[in-house]
């Protein structure tokens, strides 16, 4: 009864935890100055003054128009231009947030807009729908096809949240994943494990900063046709809930990097893992070496990506992982990108029950997401 109550308890701590920030988002709402009703998050400009954010998004169509009716003549300045106003959030958040303001709200229900804390490139884990092709796995076999199905849905967005001098844009989101592993040389191309994820993260982001708090459960499962073939595994349960915080910052529009610390608030009894771990990492996009197609409204860059994993599980040397490759995305929209890349991993398994094991594979992937 007493593990019991502890196990509950550790949940109603969390539960409070969350509680705390989204009540404190709703008291601390108190917008980013008088003069700015319309949006200036992530470091932006405001433009409430003289005429509307409406008027400021036809402006700069016209000039994307110009730009568009003289492709032939544009310049890297105006690739830079264009994709770094398509992508900035006043823009694509515009017909989002924009009347919700004119009628006194602080903020939008399910908005529609480029996430705050972008996925991380390099992450096996990221939320985002991929495939990819693995060689030389030492853990599962030596040919494996691993899926991942992940997306969010916002469920509320504070457009001009101010903590002291910082004004951006705080989100309720909640998250769903699944990333599964086969085996396609072996006969019906069984089902080696699969994890399923559920999280609620908290983002806000500021001046080209973003932050991520966020609670999930990760779920594990051993596929039946693996037990079948492989009568002596002792099936374990590596479940567990997370809370982990996240914080990224653009250096320029080509550099991010990214860092942050996470603990395991519950796990199963059968599988131990080390409460404590942390990641950091790095993202790369040459778009001076980009390139943009106006007829289409497409525009591509190289990128270059790694992740470092850290717990006192991975006894052995850092686990990391790096890719290179090359990202394409629409110059309206959403802003999500399709990247083509290959894949390096050199630490620990990702997957459930095989995390502790150590490995390394070259693996080719394409990805779908923010």
């Amino acid at each position: 009864m007493l593990a019991i109550l502890l196990k509950k308890t550790k949940w109603l701590l969390v539960a409070c935890c969350m509680s705390s920030v989204l009540a404190f988002a709703h008291d601390a709402q108190m917008g980013c100055g008088a003069d700015c009703t319309c949006g200036c998050a992530m470091g932006y400009p405001c433009h409430c003054g003289d005429h509307s954010s409406n008027q400021v998004i036809n402006n700069e169509m016209e000039y994307i128009e110009d730009s568009y009716t003289n492709a032939d003549n544009y310049t890297e300045e105006d690739y830079r231009y264009y994709v770094e106003f398509m992508n900035s959030p006043w823009y694509t958040a515009g017909g989002s947030w924009e009347y919700p303001l004119c009628c006194g709200q602080t903020g939008v229900w399910f908005a529609e807009q480029p996430a705050l804390f972008k996925p991380l490139m390099a992450d096996p884990r990221q939320i985002c729908y991929s495939v990819g092709w693995r060689f030389d796995d030492q853990v599962l076999h030596k040919n494996v096809i691993d899926v991942s199905f992940g997306d969010s849905l916002s469920l509320y967005e504070w457009t001009n949240f101010q903590i002291g001098s910082w004004c951006g844009r705080l989100r309720v989101e909640v998250e769903g994943a699944l990333w599964a592993c086969f085996s396609p040389c072996q006969e019906s191309a069984p089902l080696l494990n699969a994890d399923y994820y559920g999280g609620i993260p908290i983002t806000f982001a500021c001046d080209g900063w973003a932050f991520r708090l966020r609670a999930f459960h990760i779920s594990s499962h051993i596929g039946d046709e693996f037990l079948l073939s492989h009568p002596r595994f002792k099936r374990l349960n590596p479940s567990a809930e997370y809370l982990d915080f996240f914080a990224s910052h653009d250096f320029t529009n080509d550099i991010r990097i990214y860092g942050g610390i996470g603990w395991i608030v519950r796990q199963d009894e059968t599988f131990h893992c080390s409460p404590f771990y942390a990641a950091a990492g790095a993202e790369v996009r040459l778009q001076s070496m980009g390139n943009i197609d106006w007829c289409n409204m497409l525009y591509g860059v190289p990128i270059f990506g790694m992740h470092f994993r850290f717990s006192k599980d991975y006894k052995r040397h850092v686990d990391a992982t790096y890719v290179l490759g090359y990202e394409w995305g629409k110059l309206t929209g959403l802003g999500r990108k399709v990247r083509a890349y290959l894949e390096y991993h050199d630490g620990y398994s990702t997957e459930g029950q095989f995390c502790q094991r150590p490995t390394n594979y070259l693996s080719f992937r394409t990805s779908y997401s923010y």
